[in-house]
């Protein structure tokens, strides 16, 4: 087995960030079936079962993999050999953390349904996610996936929440397993806002809890 900091390190040499949340599902695709041009990899996969929603990427094999994916960027505009990126900034910090968390949550469901083991690839290049929040009692606390924080037991709003801030998303989640959280280099393209970080939380299935380890893809 490797560590996810090797596939992510070559992936950064040749693709340092990304134009969408699909771009860099494809792309990611892409790098793991250049370590195993063997193994299938399924796009936007059904849960199944009682759950809703789709799987970004699915590894096949002996032992699948499942793995969900999200993008949070910062206002950027940035050329890469010759390529000219765009990245809007994306608002409402508070949801997409709840919505990190609730990817969480939606694979144990899955991990406890098949017994595969999965995990949650978040990449940015917008520090409020990953530094440490000058208040504790802000509404999505509960939320929270900056440095060094953990995720564990049951999730939900603050009080003072809006009901615009939790519509569809007002289900408190509940987690089975702990998540410390510690977030990586990607890559730097000295330019404000150009420097990405990622978070890997590894979601095993319970005869496997512990390991922080990514499947094999050499």
């Amino acid at each position: 087995m490797i560590e996810i900091d090797r596939v992510m390190s070559d992936m950064a040499r040749r693709r340092p960030l990304f134009c969408s949340e699909a771009d860099l599902q494809h792309e990611l695709a892409m790098e793991l079936r250049m370590r195993q041009p063997h193994r299938q990899i399924r796009l936007e996969y059904p849960l199944g079962g009682d759950l809703r929603g789709a799987i970004d990427a699915l590894l096949l094999g002996e032992r699948p993999f499942a793995l969900e994916l999200k993008y949070l960027c910062k206002g950027l505009v940035a050329e890469v050999d010759g390529e000219r990126f765009t990245l809007r900034q994306q608002s409402a910090h508070d949801i997409r953390r709840h919505d990190v968390c609730k990817d969480v949550a939606r694979m144990e469901a899955f991990v406890r349904r098949t017994n595969h083991d999965a995990a949650v690839l978040v990449l940015s290049n917008d520090p409020a996610y990953w530094q440490p929040r000058r208040r504790g009692d802000t509404v999505d606390a509960a939320f929270d996936i900056a440095e060094a924080k953990e995720l564990a037991g049951t999730l939900q709003w603050g009080d003072k929440a809006g009901a615009g801030t939790t519509r569809g998303r007002d289900v408190p989640l509940q987690l089975s397993g702990r998540y410390p959280l510690a977030w990586r280099d990607y890559s730097d393209l000295g330019l404000p806002a150009g420097r990405f970080r990622y978070l890997w939380i590894p979601v095993s299935a319970p005869g496997n809890r512990g390991s922080l380890r990514a499947p094999s893809f050499e």
